[in-house]
């Protein structure tokens, strides 16, 4: 946990900020608990490629910033990314140690320190769904693990992260649900065991009240909004897919290379360019077979534990398979992001090694292994403590974070008092993907200005309020390049940002 606290601290203190589509989650969960409250998760881009609006199924990520980001919207990110990601740590620490004992731990937190070191420092603060989510998700698996193994306590943390989870980005619930299977089956072999499910009906409770309260805005949103989960559930079917045959392909190259779980190997992924070959392949199936008959071995001989570690590692292997075979081909091809969950499932893997070595490990010493691991994890924490940009153009990235920081804080320090009426975040002028729009409102809305966005698709981003219909007396309009340099001493310059690729935020006012 030391690299992730020591990255949120230093962006909450220094001059980070949340960009593009990281400030989109910000600026959403300022709206927790006001009149723009979200009900669902952000709009998911694969709409384009379903050709049906569909939104993450729920606001659950957006809950938990919420309480970081009202008292500091932008270091309140970094630092509320960093607490949801030390929790995912420390549970899974608890889960290991109830399931198996506090010298299992150790190895275990080697897989979670390498999934952390790939990743990089920046990585393990920044809201986007698709690296948010990979601590959390190794914690639904070793949580489905314990629960398969019988442990009463663990469905709980397994509703609750793998809530998360499902709710935060839609490439997770095929994931989850699969994993739950594992879980049923070893909860109820565990309460058979004891020969009466009475101490056991306490824990299911407090699991199936949780996931209920934590599903209930999405329950709200189908029965009584726009009824998303419905309509998640039926666009599935309606675009093109991977196939299993490449999807085979695509679990495998990382599941099977090691290249992917070395730096650069994070960032550099491409699942397009880098599909598994034929013997990775035929090493992914045998591995499987032999994964499915070792539980089957473990389970005829009582090893519960060994049992249910094995058989989750089959379902999770064949969940990617199916899951990468579903999700859409995006307008962009095969898109790094949605497939970035095989990491912790790697780790996962790579936990279970580690858990069976140092077990062989512990007969001849017992207390070698477990300095040992120790000595391992610190390494990687050490290692994970300087910034790192683990994601392609890592240098751009950082550019941006710097324009981002100077033109929000220029505009933070403005005075917006006049602004008596609503105000139009115009980004007509600028180029693809630039990182500033959201940015914006988020400084708007921390100064209690009231602000809209132009285009339809905003209604599913931030609701019906906050689109533009023309009639705003105020606009913001962004520029850059030329257009910047042109304008930059204009007193309807508001914030202004230097650098090679300028860019000037002018206030116009309807006449």
């Amino acid at each position: 946990a030391l690299p992730v606290a020591v990255a949120g601290v230093r962006a909450a203190a220094g001059r980070w900020v949340p960009q593009g589509d990281d400030a989109y989650l910000t600026a959403r969960s300022l709206d927790v608990a006001t009149e723009h409250h979200p009900l669902l998760g952000a709009w998911s881009s694969g709409s384009a490629d379903v050709e049906r609006d569909v939104n993450n199924l729920g606001p659950m990520q957006l809950d938990l910033l919420a309480p970081f980001t009202k008292v500091a919207p932008m270091g309140g990110t970094a630092i509320g990314v960093a607490v949801v990601q030390i929790v995912a740590i420390v549970a899974i620490a608890w889960l290991t140690k109830r399931m198996a004992g506090w010298r299992s731990v150790p190895p275990v937190m080697v897989a979670v320190g390498l999934t952390a070191w790939v990743m990089g420092s920046e990585m393990l603060i920044t809201p986007r769904q698709h690296q948010f989510l990979l601590l959390p998700y190794l914690c639904v698996l070793l949580a489905a693990w314990a629960a398969a193994a019988g442990d009463r306590w663990a469905p709980i943390a397994f509703v609750v992260a793998g809530s998360l989870g499902a709710q935060t980005h839609l490439s997770y619930p095929i994931l989850v649900a699969a994993l739950a299977a594992p879980l049923v089956v070893g909860q109820a072999l565990a309460a058979r065991r004891a020969g009466s499910t009475v101490s056991f009906r306490w824990p299911w409770a407090v699991a199936g009240l949780t996931g209920l309260v934590l599903w209930s805005q999405t329950l709200i949103d189908q029965f009584f909004g726009r009824g998303n989960l419905g309509a998640a559930i039926q666009s599935s079917g309606e675009t093109e897919t991977p196939g299993f045959g490449t999807a085979v392909r695509v679990v495998a190259d990382v599941l099977v290379d090691a290249a992917p779980h070395l730096r650069p190997g994070f960032a550099d992924y491409d699942p397009t360019s880098g599909l598994a070959a034929d013997w990775q392949v035929a090493v992914f199936i045998v591995a499987g077979a032999c994964l499915l008959a070792g539980a089957a071995l473990a389970a005829l001989r009582g090893h519960r534990t060994v049992a249910a570690g094995l058989a989750v590692s089959v379902v999770a292997a064949g969940a990617a398979v199916i899951d990468v075979a579903k999700l859409p081909v995006t307008q962009f091809g095969l898109t790094a992001g949605n497939y970035r969950w095989l990491w912790p499932t790697a780790a996962f893997l790579v936990a279970g090694a580690l858990l069976a070595v140092e077990r062989v490990a512990r007969t001849h010493s017992r207390r070698i292994p477990t300095v040992a691991f120790v000595g391992i994890v610190g390494v990687l924490a050490a290692l994970n403590l300087p910034v790192s940009y683990q994601i392609p153009e890592p240098e751009a990235y950082a550019d941006h974070i710097d324009a981002t920081a100077e033109l929000t804080t220029e505009l933070a320090a403005a005075d917006l008092s006049r602004l008596d009426g609503p105000v139009v975040i115009d980004q007509s002028r600028m180029y693809f993907a630039h990182p500033f729009g959201y940015p914006i409102a988020v400084v708007l809305n921390d100064q209690g200005v009231d602000w809209r966005l132009q285009g339809a698709q905003q209604t599913r981003r931030f609701g019906d309020d906050r689109v533009s219909d023309g009639s705003e007396p105020f606009r913001l309009v962004l520029v850059h390049a030329s257009e910047a340099r042109a304008v930059e001493d204009s007193p309807a310059v508001v914030a202004f940002a230097d650098g090679a690729d300028p860019v000037a935020l002018v206030l116009e006012e309807r006449p």
